[in-house]
């Protein structure tokens, strides 16, 4: 599964919901069972469907002030504020279109110049319109007297942005001068970086950090940091690490599909193939995103069982919607469909449009990897090289560098990269990566 993880960024939808959350308490301006057996650690807080059940029970009520305060556009930002919260646990199209919508009315009602900015800053970065939140940000540091509260977001959503367009040298200096000044902010995020520049053991000291920092009343972030745990070291290859963080984080928020599905990569990892299954079924039957779809049939292929081919076919009709409605956002998770099921050419225009979206290293090496399906070894090799002189280090990227050098008959410079592959993760298979 591409690393980018979800369409909303679980970043800012999870590693800074405390902040978040204290600043919309305030009212202040500002701001998606049939399981397979598991050894699972006990139950610590409330499950994922009550937790959604809770948060529209909010979404209803601030819905229905909005219907009796046709000029109230503060209440239509906290309104859309719980909606995309909403949408960071669901990652559904029909979610986000309602935070689109909400903004839209919010910002007809507001003077010129107010308005929800940072919540439509927010929003925008989560579905990649990199060019709109920024601009949304500029607006907010253009007022006289911006709110440090606003100034921290406003600063977390430009390393952010950086990070996805590659410039990891600004990214770094920010999100490092914000987690000494404001941790809770942060700290994550500056993990994360760790996490996608070679450094796990730095990303993984900074997420305990985190954790250790998150109350217990807040069982989404602490979820969000255990599965972050678990993803790192599933991507050094130690397995049975990431799977007790995994198990961890469901104990966090019982039933939430992220944590299964990358609970269902494991089992598949370690070809307990019916295992993966059993969750991948449960996950296209409740959370139903065509993902799972792809994780799924890719799985019956492998297996031999009949039913890969309607579900690639409806994979690809749901991708086909979500590109319809919001391009930038889905542009890189359909592409994964397309490069493990085809065909070539729609896989490389769809990462072409993603990597103009935002150049960043994991856009690099999906249109490497395109070009290299679509027969065009030499494109790729330049773009693996270009990420190869940025701080952006993964095994994914030295696996398509080695790809690429093969299919032009460098075979030394193919095995250098399959040599720094396997530092990164001895147990790396590129099958694990194929969907």
């Amino acid at each position: 599964m591409d690393r980018k993880t979800i369409l909303v960024s679980a970043v800012l939808a999870f590693g800074v919901s405390a902040l978040v959350s204290r600043i919309d308490l305030r009212g202040e301006t500002s701001p998606p069972s049939r399981a397979a057996p598991r050894a699972a650690a006990p139950a610590t807080g409330p499950g994922y469907a009550s937790l959604l059940a809770e948060l529209d029970q909010r979404i209803a009520s601030l819905q229905a002030r909005a219907n009796g305060r046709p000029g109230d556009w503060l209440t239509r930002m906290h309104l859309g504020s719980a909606l995309l919260e909403r949408a960071g646990l669901t990652n559904q199209v029909e979610d986000f279109a309602r935070v689109e919508a909400v903004l839209d009315e919010a910002f007809s009602i507001a003077p010129a110049g107010s308005g929800p900015l940072l919540l439509a800053a927010r929003f925008n970065y989560s579905i990649h319109r990199l060019g709109a939140a920024e601009a949304y940000l500029a607006k907010i540091e253009r007022r006289a007297v911006p709110r440090r509260d606003e100034q921290w977001m406003a600063r977390v959503l430009r390393a952010e942005i950086a990070m996805q367009r590659g410039q990891y040298e600004d990214a770094f200096a920010e999100l490092t001068a914000l987690a000494a000044a404001a941790p809770v902010v942060a700290t994550a995020e500056l993990a994360l970086y760790h996490a996608k520049t070679g450094q796990p053991g730095e990303a993984e000291a900074l997420l305990e950090g985190a954790l250790r920092s998150t109350g217990t009343n807040d069982p989404r972030r602490r979820a969000w940091i255990r599965l972050q745990l678990g993803i790192v070291a599933m991507e050094r290859g130690e397995l049975g690490i990431a799977l007790k963080h995994l198990q961890e984080a469901d104990a966090e928020l019982p039933g939430w599909w992220l944590v299964q599905e990358h609970i269902a990569e494991i089992h598949n990892r370690r070809d307990r193939h019916a295992e993966a299954i059993a969750i991948y079924e449960e996950l296209v039957r409740t959370a139903d995103l065509p993902q799972h779809m792809d994780a799924l049939a890719g799985l019956y292929r492998h297996t031999g069982a009949p039913q890969a081919e309607e579900l690639i076919a409806r994979a690809a009709a749901r991708w086909d919607e979500q590109l319809a409605r919001f391009p930038e956002s889905a542009m890189g998770h359909a592409l994964q469909h397309y490069l493990q099921f085809g065909p070539p050419e729609r896989a490389l225009a769809l990462a072409q449009a993603n990597h103009a979206a935002r150049p960043g290293g994991d856009a690099q090496v999906s249109l490497a990897q395109a070009h290299l399906q679509a027969g065009q070894a030499a494109e790729a090799l330049a773009l693996v090289e270009r990420a190869l002189a940025s701080p952006y280090r993964t095994a994914r990227l030295h696996d398509v560098a080695a790809k690429a050098h093969t299919a032009l008959g460098h075979a030394a410079a193919a095995e250098e990269q399959m040599s720094l592959l396997l530092a990164v993760n001895p147990r790396y298979s590129s099958d694990d990566h194929s969907h």
